[in-house]
């Protein structure tokens, strides 16, 4: 049998609602461009990114009928803490962003809330450390990062799965080959 090719996630497609409060809120809260818009098969589309190798990152679509979403979350990861107590100062200053839920899953650290429509979003960044999941305890974003590593180890570190990231990366890399 013939090896799979390496494959990165590109998108996401997600049916709305509103189109244009959505194209509105996430321009907004991430400073995403709509690359492109039209018509299709009946309803509109919008293409969203904010990297210039992706067309688009998101497109919406019109033509939900479900009142329950469907997308468990959208995640965008972030470089830094820092990067991550400013999304969340973005989340808390907007209106039409559901309440946030900061968790610590021991391998990154995360905020959660919902987008006008109730889909949840997650911006999160990696931690140096690997636990398995599912794992997630409530911690104190506004800490200093020293301190928050500092916790995460306390907090996991009896965990029987806690390791550093690099080592269970290298370990998957072998599962993979």
């Amino acid at each position: 049998m013939t090896a799979l090719p390496q494959i990165s996630f590109s998108h996401v497609g997600v049916y709305v609602f509103d189109i244009e409060k959505m194209v509105d809120f996430y321009e907004r809260m991430l400073g995403l461009v709509v690359t492109d818009r039209g018509e299709l098969r009946g309803g509109q589309i919008a293409f969203l990114s904010r990297d210039t190798t992706d067309h688009h990152q998101i497109a919406f679509v019109t033509g939900r009928e479900a009142k329950e979403t469907t997308v468990n979350q959208l995640a965008f990861r972030v470089d830094s803490l820092g990067d991550l107590r400013s999304m969340s100062e973005r989340v808390e200053a907007d209106p039409e962003a559901g309440e946030q839920r900061i968790v610590c899953h021991g391998n990154a650290w995360s905020t959660y809330f919902e987008d006008p429509e109730g889909n949840r979003i997650e911006f999160f960044v990696d931690s140096p450390f690997y636990v398995e999941q599912p794992a997630g305890t409530p911690f104190d974003l506004s800490a200093s990062d020293e301190d928050i590593l500092a916790w995460t180890t306390k907090e996991f570190g009896d965990d029987p799965t806690f390791k550093p990231a690099d080592e269970w990366r290298s370990e998957f890399a072998q599962r993979l080959n």
